[in-house]
């Protein structure tokens, strides 16, 4: 008698004799649907392209590009500029549906610097203009960022963390 497994929580086998590898089997069916589950959060997280611009003197534009975050009300779009690479942020420019924070790399030292988009609405318009202007501490061009998406209740406290880089 094998023992195989149709769910995705499975026991141990029985014994040796009645498993025949069908343990194995049942835990790797398990990885592979909890890894399915897992990739498919990230994928339905949708994604935040951007362009760079030179604006001399070190100083660069990104300009961002959401599509497909499916955010709701009190949700923020957190994306993070690295301390050691970036002196500083500003201008920036958020669509209207979003409250725009700028916190500064390196405030405290060597705190990441972030652009801080919260909704205000549900299903904002990703239309844009998104954007902000940085002062470049490295070589060449800066490159891509990370980002997060928090979930604040009304009151501002911070309720979940995704990080969906």
């Amino acid at each position: 008698m094998r023992h195989f497994c149709a769910k995705l929580s499975c026991g141990g086998p029985l014994s040796d004799a009645d498993n025949v590898g069908g343990f194995r089997w049942c835990r790797r069916l398990s990885l592979l649907a909890l890894w399915t589950i897992l990739m498919a959060g990230q994928l339905a997280a949708g994604t935040v392209e951007y362009q760079v611009s030179d604006l001399g003197a070190n100083d660069f534009r990104y300009e961002f590009f959401p599509s497909n975050l499916g955010l709701l009300q009190n949700q923020e779009l957190d994306i993070q500029f690295d301390s050691t690479l970036f002196g500083s942020l500003f201008n920036g420019v958020a669509d209207s549906d979003f409250r725009l924070l700028l916190l500064q790399p390196n405030n405290p030292p060597g705190a990441l610097g972030d652009y801080s988009a919260l909704a205000l609405v549900d299903n904002p318009s990703l239309a844009g203009p998104f954007s902000v202007d940085v002062q470049w501490l490295g070589t060449g061009v800066p490159g891509g960022l990370p980002f997060l998406l928090h979930q604040f209740d009304a009151s501002g406290r911070n309720l979940d963390r995704k990080s969906v880089v």
